[in-house]
């Protein structure tokens, strides 16, 4: 049985402390700014010509690669896949409660890698219901920000030879009311009780019946040798939903690229422990296609969005039903030739 490993460098109880810690800071900085702004300006103050302190720029943080060795069993690498994605979660905290953009969407993408672990080893260490009912509540709760923030600042700037200044603000304003709403979220004691659960729920292994692993659990076999079947069935599920699937069919092209990105995210989790060669061409091939399937997801979630505003001011209104036709064009356009690539990745394959 494999010795059981530190599951951060933070304990569960750290990890809410710190968080805890963290927004006592920001709502300190926020009453400062306050209280700033109303006080008095002294005109002989000899260090009024003094320049302000520079604040550090807030910075995104990406997934950090999983690192994997050659003798860890399965639990092992599960468990450091989990607190890997967890961290990505808990490091875009800071600018996520500053509204900033890319630490949301940053944010997001390690919560779609936990779900992606998750749904993986769902036979082998499920977790309680409880506590997947929250992380699929805190995944419905940051999605509205993210969609606003893409039609604002990138589905309309494609949009060529129009002005679109009315709608990209109210687009921009339900955006940041969204933003703000994730400032609650976050202050909630359901978050905070999520995060120190996931922690102690991986860093104690608690997917164990009574505190043990069986010998015959594939758990407890070498990670290079166990996990090949959890990636062929990413393959077969990715293979099987593009066979199925029509080319003017968006649910069904979604569903699709649901599936890619769960088989990408599979073979960037056991990249130590696979070919390079074969890992790099795989991805790359994934990657393309979610980039292609992404596009046309942002294109229908616009027309979502676009719809929600068409009771706004004429102006919008206006701007709203003209986007919307390009956006149904685009679409259209983009779909052709899809085909292709969708069956050369169905060929595609990590595993032999």
């Amino acid at each position: 049985m494999a010795k059981q490993r530190k599951s951060s460098p933070e304990t569960p109880a750290s990890a809410l402390e710190s968080f805890k810690e963290l927004d006592k800071e920001v709502r300190q900085e926020a009453a400062e700014m306050s209280a700033a702004a109303a006080a008095p300006v002294a005109s002989d103050d000899p260090k009024e010509d003094q320049p302000l302190p520079q604040e550090e720029p807030i910075r995104a943080t990406k997934a950090e690669p999983v690192r994997l060795r050659g003798r860890m069993t399965l639990e092992d690498a599960f468990q450091s896949i989990g607190l890997n994605c967890v961290q990505q979660i808990e490091a875009n905290v800071p600018g996520v409660l500053k509204q900033h953009v890319e630490s949301l969407h940053q944010m997001r993408v390690g919560l779609r890698r936990l779900r992606a672990l998750l749904a993986m080893f769902e036979d082998l260490a499920p977790p309680p219901v409880a506590l997947h009912a929250s992380i699929e509540w805190l995944s419905g709760e940051l999605g509205p920000a993210r969609d606003w923030d893409v039609l604002a600042d990138s589905t309309l700037e494609r949009v060529q030879g129009f002005d679109s200044a009315a709608l990209r603000q109210a687009a921009h304003e339900r955006a940041n009311a969204h933003h703000a709403h994730i400032l609650n979220v976050l202050r909630e004691p359901r978050y905070l009780e999520l995060m120190a659960q996931l922690n102690e729920w991986l860093g104690e292994r608690r997917w164990r019946p009574d505190a043990t692993l069986a010998k015959d659990s594939p758990l407890a076999e070498r990670a290079a040798k166990a996990a090949l079947p959890l990636l062929r069935k990413a393959e077969k599920r990715l293979a099987k939903r593009i066979d199925g699937l029509e080319e003017g069919d968006a649910p069904g092209r979604h569903r699709v690229r649901i599936a890619a990105k769960k088989a990408r995210y599979a073979a960037e989790f056991f990249r130590d422990l696979l070919p390079a060669r074969r890992v790099k061409r795989y991805v790359g091939h994934l990657e393309k296609l979610q980039d292609r399937l992404g596009l046309l997801n942002d294109l229908a979630v616009a027309d979502h969005l676009l719809e929600e505003l068409k009771g706004g001011s004429s102006q919008v209104s206006k701007q709203a039903a003209y986007v919307r036709g390009y956006v149904a064009a685009s679409s259209e356009a983009r779909v052709q030739g899809l085909s292709k690539a969708l069956a050369d990745v169905a060929r595609c394959r990590i595993t032999r």
